[in-house]
């Protein structure tokens, strides 16, 4: 992304050329991978044509200036209808963008349209999209369309949202870098809410350092990255502590600590609070929490017949949720939260994989009324992210390697802060190559229309 953005500012391409590359690498691809929703190609070239203007007399906008992105359907982009993935919601289009959209188009960004959501960022399939790098498997989710659209070269950076692992999961599947910020460090009004204590907006993008710049414009302040990790403290968890974990994303992220300890940093062994016991009283709490959004909505149960099947599922769950029984989760999540903080008081940062397993199949995950909403695919891929979310830690993912047979592994930083986890990150991606690799998603069929 920093490289398209210098391009255009040193006038070796234009804010034009770029966008006409992009939407080639739409039709290209996304028939394939289907990661987005909606592209209004006239007006998304309009607005290249008055970036590439400003850019010919030496004007910027600021440091995204031409360079496309995409956005998940469940944040307002005006001119898109906000759909979230569901047939619930009205098809009229925003009369305008929401403040996150606002900040991107306001440093220059082009907004080449809206991707995919797993249904009202209700799960980690993210159906119809595939991931760029198997389309036989899932992309994640529930940001899974904006992390398939940066894996597959569509568009060098996407906006997500991240309530309990939105951004981290799939990032972390399609082998690309995606930030969860603090609750407040970006706005997230426009958004179709989750759960709002738990809800967040934030970048996907290539690398840690894309991300930095990213956040620097969603937040509106500078986001100064540590030259070094030599002295910092390094926290890391004993394998018993995580649940069960594919040998392979243990291996990829010991190699991850190994070399921050290499250069410098000082691996911490913490004691925290097992992660299966979060899962229990986090499903109490968000999906008492979804249930009292839509039904504040209006949209349940007045338009049941228009949910999925599998969120409906997830809804009628919740209606089983007494008052004790939340009060109680809630009691059981701020005990935890007490044991994790107390835990990481005397480190830094935290690494850990970001999900226990890579990529499943999409028949691995495809829904069944059995699963009563309780979907496996959901905790499992959930695990490690969610209770972070809780704590309101800074977090992002990066990819740290690949599986056997090519799909990549994701750890997790998490910190107190956006510029101390994005630091670590992009110090370890200066002595790794695992985010440069790509995936050659297999191209759309000859005659396939596109914007």
């Amino acid at each position: 992304m920093r490289g398209t953005a210098a391009d255009v500012r040193s006038g070796r391409r234009s804010p034009l050329e770029v966008l006409e590359a992009s939407l080639d690498r739409v039709r290209a691809v996304d028939p394939v991978v289907r990661a987005f929703v909606s592209i209004d190609g006239d007006q998304v070239r309009a607005e290249a044509a008055a970036l590439t203007e400003e850019a010919a007399h030496g004007r910027f906008r600021g440091p995204l200036h031409g360079v496309p992105i995409a956005v998940k359907d469940l944040i307002d982009v005006r001119g898109h209808p906000t759909r979230g993935g569901s047939l619930v919601t009205e098809d009229a289009p925003a009369t305008r963008d929401a403040p996150a959209v606002h900040r991107l188009r306001a440093a220059g960004a082009l907004v080449l349209g809206k991707t995919t959501t797993h249904e009202f960022a209700h799960g980690v399939t993210t159906p119809p999209t595939r991931n760029p790098w198997d389309p036989t498997r899932i992309p994640g989710g529930s940001s899974g369309g904006s992390a398939a659209a940066v894996a597959s070269g569509q568009v060098p950076a996407a906006l997500g949202s991240d309530t309990g692992g939105s951004i981290r999961v799939p990032a972390a599947l399609c082998g690309v870098s995606g930030l969860r910020p603090r609750p407040a460090d970006v706005p997230t009004g426009g958004c179709l809410p989750f759960s709002p204590k738990l809800d967040t907006c934030g970048p996907i993008a290539g690398d840690a350092e894309d991300l930095a710049l990213l956040f620097a414009v969603l937040g509106q302040a500078p986001c100064p990255l540590i030259p070094s990790v030599a002295g910092l403290r390094l926290g890391t968890v004993p394998p018993a502590a995580l649940g069960d974990v594919d040998a392979e994303v243990l291996a990829a992220v010991e190699s991850a600590v190994g070399v921050l300890v290499a250069e410098g940093a000082v691996p911490v062994p913490v004691d925290v609070p097992p992660f299966p016991e979060w899962s229990a009283p986090r499903t109490v709490y968000v999906l008492s929490d979804f249930l009292a959004v839509h039904r504040g909505a209006g949209w349940y149960p007045a338009r049941r017949e228009h949910y999925g099947e599998e969120v409906a599922s997830y809804l009628t769950l919740a209606e089983r949720i007494t008052r004790h029984e939340r009060e109680a989760a809630v009691r059981e999540l701020e005990r935890l939260e007490g044991l994790l903080r107390a835990a990481l008081e005397d480190v830094d940062a935290l690494v850990l994989p970001t999900t226990a397993v890579a990529a499943p199949t999409i028949e691995e995950c495809a829904f069944r009324p059995g699963d009563a909403g309780r979907s496996p695919v959901v905790g499992t891929l959930m695990r490690l992210c969610g209770p972070f979310s809780w704590c309101g830690f800074a977090v992002v993912s990066v990819p740290c390697g690949a599986t056997a047979d090519g799909r990549p592994i994701g750890v997790q930083v998490v910190g107190r802060d956006v510029p101390t986890v994005l630091g670590v990150a992009a110090r370890y991606q200066a002595r790794t190559d695992h985010h440069l690799r790509t995936p050659s998603p297999a191209p759309a069929p000859a005659g396939a229309g596109g914007p």
